[in-house]
């Protein structure tokens, strides 16, 4: 016999095995019971949490030899065949293969047949979101006046794209992300029958990557025991899935909280020699302090954490401003969603580090700590007056600008180490009839534009400009294919590995 995947082999059979959601489980079962059953429902909800089970579930209440009941038998002919896809009388329709309105206008014509098997004809139609405009009209007039023996279930992970006119003739029902303690209590039970052993840590990482999704859970398990044995540990999740462990996260927010740039970098490094996806990692970040927050406000208790997870999160939050957490989350976030655009995701987080650590404001208050104040006397100061340097009157070239702009990029570098990293991938395009000097990034980096719109990057780099144009430019950034290369706009490895003092490379 062929191997059946776990997710397979658990999937719920009846109302009382459906997990996190009672609220769908007791309407349904209710309007059993009072025969009240809707012609229509609009199952909704993310992915992997119950909507094509409980769908299946539904056909054998209406259809099994004891019904409609809100216990299916589970074991007479109509319970076996829906439950291994044989009823004729339940037809499952993928919207996504078959989402036009040919399809459609043959479920019209079908609908009107009675069943052969059962009681009702129940049509699962499953991500329907992705049915066309013109398949979706089609399906409305069905809807509208069904025949008494059909019953649609409509399935969608995406509410939104259903047309109001449908979603308005249906009962909706709306399924929830499963909470933590219910997925690891259903791996443990399915750990215990499959008889292999597994760590609650193991498992408790395993259910935090589903993210509220059984379906995803199971399957993430499922690939576990394929790559551990009959003995899941903790390590070999956290490589499986290319996740930062617990002492990594802990260790990280440790050196942003004394303000250790050199062991921030250094975990960085880590995580790529042991294996670990640079954007997973920065999720994971972001997670950390987002729990950090929690704890900073007084709402721990929303986190699904075990008491020593608390207790050290707690601790560290003690080290940490609420604004600096703040910060701290905004930079990660920003760098997550950059890297999944710039080619080089490992040097778009090590820069937002660097960033967020170098405009850390109490690394200036720390340092005038020892300071004592000193009471002096008051001096009249006559202000000195100064001349600006003169300026020339002839107008600026594109040619001028790129024969210094090796010049420019190693004044912008003294100026601010951040700014001159994103400048490097710039290129100068032109300098428009109302004397702007236009610089464009190539498609991809838009990480770097946004870096160079920062006020402080752009008064820095008209600062450079001016040393060697004599004319205070105006800069403008846009996204452009590139031109004729620069001399110097490339930056290169030599240059990065510089920038972090070697320990990129």
């Amino acid at each position: 016999m062929s191997y059946i995947s776990l997710y397979r082999k658990w999937r719920s059979q009846a109302f009382d095995e459906i997990i996190g959601q009672p609220v769908i489980v007791q309407t349904l079962k209710n309007a059993i019971m009072t025969k009240r059953i809707a012609h229509a429902y609009l199952f909704t909800g993310p992915r992997g949490t119950g909507k094509t089970s409980t769908a299946r579930i539904l056909a054998k209440s209406l259809n099994c030899k004891d019904g409609p009941t809100a216990s299916p038998c589970g074991k007479c002919d109509n319970c076996d065949k829906i439950k291994n896809g044989h009823s004729v009388d339940v037809i499952e329709i993928d919207a996504a293969s078959n989402r036009g309105i040919d399809e459609i206008r043959d479920l019209r014509e079908r609908v009107r047949f009675a069943p052969l098997e059962g009681r009702y004809k129940v049509y699962i139609i499953d991500e329907v979101h992705m049915l066309t405009s013109e398949a979706f009209n089609a399906l409305l007039k069905t809807l509208e006046e069904p025949p008494a023996h059909a019953i649609f279930v409509l399935a969608t992970t995406e509410l939104q794209k259903v047309p109001a006119t449908i979603a308005s003739r249906c009962q909706r029902l709306d399924f929830c992300r499963i909470k933590l303690a219910e997925i690891i209590a259903h791996l443990k039970q399915i750990a215990k029958a499959e008889g292999f052993k597994a760590e609650d840590k193991a498992l408790d990482l395993i259910a935090r990557s589903a993210e509220g999704g059984m379906r995803d859970a199971i399957s993430l398990l499922d690939q576990a025991i394929s790559f551990s044995g009959k003995e899941i540990t903790c390590d070999s999740i956290v490589t499986l899935l290319g996740t930062a462990d617990e002492e990594l996260l802990f260790g990280f927010a440790e050196a942003i909280s004394a303000g250790d740039e050199t062991k921030a970098l250094a975990l960085i490094k880590t995580g790529v020699e042991e294996g670990r996806s640079m954007s997973q990692v920065a999720r994971d970040f972001v997670m950390h302090f987002r729990n950090l927050l929690h704890l900073k406000v007084g709402s721990g208790e929303a986190l699904e954490l075990t008491g020593e997870q608390l207790e050290r999160l707690r601790a560290q939050a003690e080290k940490f401003s609420l604004p600096r957490i703040k910060e701290a989350i905004k930079a990660l976030s920003r760098a997550e969603l950059d890297m999944k655009w710039h080619p080089h995701a490992r040097l778009v987080l090590e820069v937002a580090i660097v960033e967020l650590l170098q405009d850390e404001p109490h690394a200036v208050a720390q340092k005038a700590l020892p300071v004592k104040a000193v009471v002096r006397p008051t001096v009249a100061v006559i202000p000195q007056k100064t001349e600006k340097p003169a300026v020339k009157k002839d107008g600026v070239t594109i040619e001028r600008i790129r024969h210094h702009w090796k010049d420019i990029l190693e004044s912008m570098k003294q100026k601010s180490l951040t700014g001159y990293v994103s400048l490097a991938e710039a290129e100068p395009i032109e300098v428009s009839s109302a004397g702007k000097l236009i610089l464009g990034f190539r498609k991809g980096y838009s990480f770097h534009k946004e870096r160079m719109d920062d006020a402080k990057n752009k008064e820095s780099l008209m600062e450079s400009v001016r040393e060697y144009s004599g004319e205070n430019l105006p800069i403008e950034t846009i996204i452009a294919e590139p031109v004729a290369a620069a001399a110097g706009t490339a930056l290169t490895a030599s240059g990065v590995a510089e920038y972090f003092g070697g320990r990129v490379l």
